[in-house]
C-alpha cells in the first residue's frame, strides 16, 4: 500500500527536498505528460511505476533522473504511480485542465528539489 504522507519516512530523501506539498483529488497532464527513467527502473507499461512501491521509493527513483521530475501521481490505492515535470507557476491552471475527468481518488506530491 503506497504511503499517502506528505513526509517521506526515510529522512535521507529529505536531505535533498526542499518543499513537499500533498494536494488530494487532483492531477496534471495527461498522457502525453508522463516521464520515466532512462533505464526504466520498476516501469509498468508504457506509462507509470509499479503500483507496489511507496512513496519513498518513488522518490528515490525521481531523484535519481537526470531532468527531475517536480510532481508524483498516485491515483487511487491500487494505481500505478506516474512521474511528471511542469513549471510550479503553471501547476493549478494544468490542474483545472483536468476538470473535464474524475481525479477524485488521485492524490499528488509537489517536490521543490534541493
Amino acid at each position: 500500500m503506497a504511503s499517502s504522507n506528505p513526509n517521506p519516512k526515510n529522512k535521507e530523501n529529505m536531505e535533498y527536498i526542499k518543499t513537499m506539498q500533498m494536494r488530494e483529488g487532483v492531477d496534471v497532464g495527461y498522457n502525453n505528460s508522463n516521464l520515466h527513467p532512462v533505464d526504466r527502473e520498476r516501469c509498468v507499461g508504457v506509462n507509470g511505476l509499479d503500483k507496489s512501491l511507496i512513496l519513498d521509493q518513488v522518490i528515490e527513483i525521481a531523484h535519481k533522473m537526470e531532468n527531475r521530475p517536480n510532481i508524483i501521481v498516485k491515483a487511487g490505492k491500487n494505481a500505478k504511480w506516474y512521474l511528471k515535470r511542469f513549471p510550479t507557476d503553471q501547476i493549478d491552471g494544468e490542474i483545472q485542465k483536468q476538470a473535464w475527468r474524475n481525479t477524485s481518488r488521485s492524490v499528488m506530491y509537489i517536490i521543490e528539489w534541493i
